[in-house]
């Protein structure tokens, strides 16, 4: 595989938020269907490739394990991209003829520490809070595609990556100066607020100095102002 360095597509950035978008192309001929088993209250206790029933299409495989992915997020379950903490958003899309992968991802921070992230924690192996049978993901997805390397060797995944990589033409964040943990951030202090608000309320004016007073109504008159549309 040619090393990265002798492409030139980049990841492309805008403020804080960065963007990446590849194009694999799907195995073809046919292989071990992918199976999954479920406890009894619905959560997966197992997955992987089951031998001992007939092939299947690459295509056909890939389409299950994105499935159960879609399901998973459907019905309000964690799944193991949650345990990455700068996913603005992910989109894996089969295109028409079934024989290529379209990946595109909005993230925080650098291309390649984004991908490392993907590699040990999103294909870690083992169990995390939201991977509970640690299931490498990424494996049963890119592992349909054509020269997939797995992600035990970094600089040969990051190879992999770079060699699918497609360059962005426009790349247009509505908003680029806050993060994922930004938003998480803003979300625990509202809540926080809210909180302390409630509880403001319950205490006699009369008995606050002055000057906390007037700094508190400022403050909240300044936060009852922001749009909810805007945070």
């Amino acid at each position: 595989m040619a090393p990265s360095a002798q492409r030139q597509v980049r990841s492309t950035v805008v403020n804080r938020v960065s963007e990446m978008t590849m194009v694999t192309q799907i195995r073809q001929g046919f292989t071990a269907p992918l199976m999954m088993t479920r406890s009894h209250n619905g959560s997966i206790t197992g997955i992987g490739p089951d031998p001992s029933k007939p092939p299947v299409r690459y295509a056909d495989n890939l389409r299950t394990a994105l499935g159960i992915v879609a399901a998973e997020l459907a019905t309000g379950h964690e799944i193991v991209l949650n345990d990455l903490a700068t996913i603005h958003f992910a989109r894996w899309v089969m295109l028409p003829g079934d024989r290529q992968l379209l990946f595109t991802s909005n993230f925080d921070g650098s291309w390649e520490q984004y991908i490392h992230d993907f590699t040990t924690i999103a294909n870690l192996g083992r169990p995390t809070p939201d991977n509970k049978i640690g299931v490498a993901w990424l494996d049963l997805v890119w592992g349909n595609c054509e020269e997939y390397p797995g992600t035990k060797d970094f600089p040969d995944f990051l190879d992999w990556i770079q060699k699918y990589m497609i360059n962005t033409s426009l790349f247009f964040p509505s908003v680029s100066d806050v993060t994922v943990r930004d938003v998480s951030w803003l979300r625990q202090f509202r809540a926080l607020f809210a909180t302390f608000d409630e509880a403001a309320l319950a205490v006699d004016r009369r008995t606050w100095p002055p000057d906390l007073l007037r700094a508190y109504d400022r403050f909240k008159t300044a936060v009852n102002r922001i749009d909810v549309s805007d945070v």
